[in-house]
């Protein structure tokens, strides 16, 4: 066959494939990225039969619902899911490896979004000292502003919420300051709060919140476990751990309060209406990006546990103020002109009392013991000196003093196989894992993939211990937390609804790494910088 025959089928053949097809759809006028803080995959089925029929079924049954979607590195907390969400990348690139970490430059802990050099913005105080600076590389956010010239906004109650997906350069980017109940952004974007923002915070909101009391949606009967599950902890003021809980104003954290309750979301929803309306969101010819992160269930999780009425509540409440700002936004922009990606930033463990009723191994570990024995049995073994720059356990990892290792002539290959044995030896821990197995890559298995994808090698420590299963840090008696690489916390829903998704379930294995590159495909955009992942072409409409 001739080379001119040939063009043609060539031709032809690339026309038809996914990615191809996929690109020539309609742009969306508004992509609305959600993220819901701790919303674990399983509650979207456990709780889908008391749904409205516009919240989240809107997104299960209209658009393509990914039930095997996995954050595939650890820690599993806020700032990295965050960070990773729509970077399409993982702490190992982005660095943003915790909330907070050790930094060994100035041996201080570093917040994941902090930065001493802006200045609050719309508020007195330090908490609007933020920006994105500590992140590596490109989000979607910033893509879609170099393809498009788009505008983009994140809003959050947490900074970090805020911050981390809205990229380098955004709109803006707001979130809630309990002292003043003012939402607040730092210098690092304006000097100035835009006029829409300070006509939000001039209706005093979270004032009329105060006194309010959270009452239950449904019946009693209708929620799947007791009002009082044991683990279960109180919302800050209260003497009792079971509805109904009233909000009170914090004398020390002020509005605070607001945030574990179904309040903080109602007051976030409101705040992202204001955002379209005063940003002009979705009115111009080329795709805006909004990133709304509910924060609200996440502290409502710590609390009270995964397996709580209160969890089932807020997220059945969450629901129907889902199905209100899609309505509102149908009216605005017209459900047709958006994109809506909704998953979560990690899972959450069921508190360690829970886990052990259910015959799990759940227990409480508290490192400063731990940490105490550690240090002692160093000096036992190796002498008098400090061996770590600092004694805590940050997210599983320990910090080196190399000075004093040299000045001992210890190798560092020689301290981290003694701690390793400590580590194993407490019966707390299922892994550990030294700096140079992590650089050389020598992390087997899935659990070792997962520390790998999380360890960067400019910030992590020289040592990084995995907890067991059900394993719960830290000396409080009630509550949990998340952060493993296990699949209660590694285990999102992820949700995509617009013109370029075929809806339906898919069960296929999701990392969350390939979210970024497929919906930076159906923007028909360059993936962000640092993207590991691959568009994922199941869920993606060929015609």
């Amino acid at each position: 066959m001739k080379l001119r025959n040939l063009l043609p089928i060539v031709l032809l053949g690339y026309s038809l494939t996914p990615m191809a097809q996929a690109e020539a759809q309609p742009r969306p006028k508004l992509v609305l990225a959600i993220l819901v803080d701790q919303l674990r995959y399983d509650y979207l089925e456990r709780f889908e039969s008391q749904f409205s029929q516009r919240g989240f079924r809107l997104l299960m049954q209209e658009g393509a619902f990914l039930t095997y979607a996995h954050y595939e590195y650890a820690p599993t907390v806020t700032g990295p899911g965050h960070a990773s969400f729509l970077s399409g990348a993982t702490p190992s690139s982005h660095g943003i490896i915790a909330n907070e970490w050790f930094d060994k430059r100035s041996l201080k802990a570093l917040n994941c979004v902090g930065d001493a050099e802006v200045e609050t913005v719309g508020a007195p105080g330090t908490a609007g000292k933020r920006s994105p600076r500590n992140f590596i590389g490109s989000t979607l956010a910033d893509e879609l502003r170099l393809r498009y010239q788009s505008k983009v906004v994140g809003i959050s109650l947490k900074d970090r919420g805020a911050i981390l997906p809205a990229g380098r350069k955004p709109q803006g980017a707001y979130w809630f300051d309990s002292a003043s109940g003012n939402f607040i952004t730092s210098s690092y974007y304006r000097k100035e709060l835009p006029e829409w923002v300070q006509a939000f915070n001039a209706q005093k909101r979270p004032a009329a919140i105060i006194g309010q009391t959270w009452k239950r949606l449904l019946e009693p009967s209708s929620y799947l476990w007791p009002d009082d599950t044991t683990g279960e902890g109180k919302l800050p003021g209260e003497t009792k751990g079971t509805f109904d809980h009233t909000v009170q104003l914090s004398k020390k954290e002020g509005f605070e309060t607001i945030v574990p309750t179904p309040f903080g979301n109602q007051l976030l929803a409101d705040f992202a209406l204001a955002a379209v309306d005063g940003e002009h969101l979705g009115e111009g010819p080329n795709p805006d990006l909004l990133c709304v992160s509910f924060s609200s269930s996440d502290l409502v999780g710590h609390i009270f546990g995964p397996y709580s009425q209160e969890v089932q509540d807020i997220i059945l409440r969450l629901d129907r103020q889902l199905e209100v700002l899609f309505q509102q936004l149908d009216q605005k922009i017209g459900l047709a002109n958006l994109t809506i990606v909704l998953t979560a930033d990690h899972g959450v463990a069921p508190t360690a009392e829970f886990a052990a009723e259910q015959g799990l191994d759940g227990k409480r570990v508290d490192p400063l013991p731990l940490m105490g024995d550690l240090l002692a049995q160093l000096e036992a073994r190796f002498g008098p000196g400090k061996y770590l720059l600092s004694p805590r356990l940050t997210d599983g990892n320990l910090y080196f003093n190399h000075n004093t290792l040299r000045e001992k002539q210890i190798s560092a290959e020689d301290l981290a196989v003694f701690i390793r044995e400590w580590a194993l030896d407490t019966g707390s821990f299922q892994a550990a894992y030294s700096r140079s197995q992590l650089l050389d890559g020598r992390a087997p298995g899935p659990l070792g993939q997962r520390v790998l994808n999380g360890y960067n090698a400019e910030r992590s420590g020289d040592m990084v211990l995995v907890s067991k299963a059900f394993t719960l840090p830290g000396g409080f008696q009630s509550g949990t937390t998340h952060g493993t690489p296990y699949s209660y916390d590694t285990h999102v829903p992820v949700l995509l609804f617009g013109k370029a998704f075929k809806p339906g379930r898919c069960a296929a294995s999701f990392p969350m790494s390939d979210l970024a590159p497929t919906l930076s495909t159906t923007l028909g955009m360059t993936e962000p910088s640092g993207c590991v992942g691959k568009p994922f072409t199941q869920v993606l409409k060929t015609q």
